[in-house]
């Protein structure tokens, strides 16, 4: 067997499939997974046509597909989110639990191959989830609106995301000795990834003034913290543009239109500030963040989900590193010394 056929199907791979696919869970989580989809594409579908009769507007039907697959790939992301943390964080700890540790330490598998094959186990039970999710998104395509690249991109966000997380779950397996605190430990920094940073942007948004973006060389962008969650990504391949996420247009430099009304012989004037005003600058004009790609910052030029799945790889590494060093019985850090062993003497 070459070395990827046994990266891939290890004896930990094999245990952990049998084991997994045995019992009545599995079979279970599949169809609560499917039903609970495709009871929401059915809703929405149903409140979208509703809409579209009681307003006497048939020209709405031909966004249902985009509509549609924006709250369908969002509750994925969701599910997805809630189910991968519970696949991975007793990985590990299990193990210790269970007293099942050093039987694996003393087998000739290397940390790294055990935490590969926890991995690819837990992840495997993810990609079928996604695979068995495909033919109700494929009824979108009935409502035009969504190419497919949008579909295929979605998807590897969406297993890019769960890699992080899984990989999140077997790092903190591996620190903590008992599931119940590594379960916790990997839903609350899962969520702090995925919607903190989402709410982060909202929050404390890129700041301009009217003044800014008239000087300014390129359009703002989004922090670059937010570009860690999946959510902007998702909108930004869904509806094509991000709809100003992130950026913040501050008041002042009288950049704001007035107008004046006469009611009853009463004069009342207001004024209307630009909240998104135009940007102009060598020839370019239009609203700024539009599009899906990143129009300044550390990822210029790139798209939100280019710079999303590269994030989420690099925390993967790094997780899939601290895991295995963790998991060590015998923990060396790479700059301490050894001490050496001299021959003792024998006396005659």
């Amino acid at each position: 067997m070459n070395r990827v056929a046994t990266a891939l199907w290890n004896p930990i791979v094999a245990k952990e499939y049998r084991s997994r696919m045995r019992t009545w869970r599995s079979p279970v989580a599949m169809m609560v997974y499917i039903l609970l989809l495709g009871g929401l594409g059915w809703a929405i579908f149903s409140g979208l046509a509703s809409a579209a009769r009681s307003s006497f507007n048939g020209g709405q039907a031909a966004n249902y597909g985009q509509q549609l697959f924006l709250y369908l790939v969002l509750f994925q992301m969701g599910l997805i989110a809630f189910v991968t943390p519970a696949l991975t964080a007793g990985a590990i700890s299990g193990e210790r639990e269970r007293q099942t540790i050093d039987l694996l330490f003393v087998t000739r598998i290397p940390p790294f191959s055990i935490v590969w094959g926890k991995l690819i186990a837990s992840m495997s039970f993810v990609v079928l989830l996604l695979l068995l999710s495909v033919p109700i998104f494929s009824l979108v395509f009935l409502f035009g609106g969504i190419e497919l690249d949008q579909v295929l991109t979605s998807f590897l966000v969406t297993l890019v995301a769960a890699l992080t997380l899984g990989l999140l779950g077997i790092a903190f397996s591996s620190v903590f000795s008992r599931t119940l605190p590594s379960t916790v430990a990997a839903y609350g920094v899962g969520f702090i990834l995925l919607a903190g940073t989402y709410v982060y942007g909202l929050v404390f948004p890129t700041l301009v003034t009217p003044t800014a973006m008239l000087t300014a060389s390129a359009a703002p962008a989004p922090p670059t913290v937010t570009y860690l969650s999946p959510i902007e990504s998702l909108l930004a391949i869904s509806n094509g543009t991000t709809g100003g996420y992130g950026v913040r247009y501050t008041a002042g430099d009288n950049f704001s239109s007035g107008a004046c009304s006469n009611v009853n012989g009463v004069q009342t004037c207001y004024s209307t500030p630009m909240v998104a005003p135009a940007f102009q600058k060598g020839g370019f004009i239009g609203q700024p963040t539009s599009g899906t790609a990143i129009p300044s910052g550390l990822f210029k030029g790139w798209q939100y989900w280019q710079a999303t799945v590269t994030l989420q790889l690099a925390i993967c590494l790094i997780a899939l590193i601290l895991s295995a060093f963790f998991l060590s019985p015998v923990r060396r850090l790479p700059w301490g010394r050894r001490t050496p062993v001299t021959a003792a003497k024998v006396v005659p």
